[in-house]
């Protein structure tokens, strides 16, 4: 067991969970506003990264290792806008992947259960980010158009609530 590769996956597990932290201040934010949509699509991001971390710590478990837990930083609590808040979770998955990508590559040729773990949370942040990349683009294309945002709110509230994904597949 490679003793680097497997503090790079608890540093990450401990950012899941700073993730649904973070994507927590922000559906306060966007509830303050009265946009429930978006307050509830944030919290479904919640339970995603929540899951996410959980998988990780499973996984750590499974190969003998214990996972540590480190403290969360406060995040931030107060944005421009809600298109703020979306470039700013946009920039946040951005770092998510690279830390991501950085363990599968650490993990190459070194442990190919890592390695193989490691792929789906790869495939799945090309997913996050594209939805965040789409949802800003709409957010910038209707500006402060509150009727077409209020449109946009009731299309993320619609969002079905995230069910916890088999990442052992």
């Amino acid at each position: 067991m490679d003793k680097k590769i497997f503090d790079l996956i608890n540093e990450q597990m401990n950012f899941e969970f700073e993730s649904a932290y973070i994507y927590k201040a922000m559906a306060a934010y966007t509830d303050d506003l009265d946009l429930d949509g978006f307050t509830t699509w944030l919290d479904h991001q919640v339970t995603e990264e929540i899951f996410h971390g959980e998988g990780m710590k499973d996984f750590l478990q499974s190969v003998g290792y214990k996972p540590v837990y480190t403290a969360i930083p406060e995040p931030q609590g107060d944005y421009e806008s809600v298109l703020d808040v979306m470039k700013k979770a946009l920039e946040h998955e951005k770092e998510v992947t690279r830390r991501i990508t950085n363990i599968a590559k650490e993990a190459n040729g070194v442990d190919e259960r890592v390695r193989s773990f490691i792929q789906w949370y790869i495939d799945e942040q090309v997913e996050e980010e594209e939805t965040f990349n789409k949802i800003i683009t709409r957010l910038e294309r209707v500006g402060d158009d509150w009727h077409s945002i209020y449109i946009l709110d009731a299309e993320l509230g619609q969002r079905p609530e995230p069910t916890e994904p088999n990442i052992a597949e």
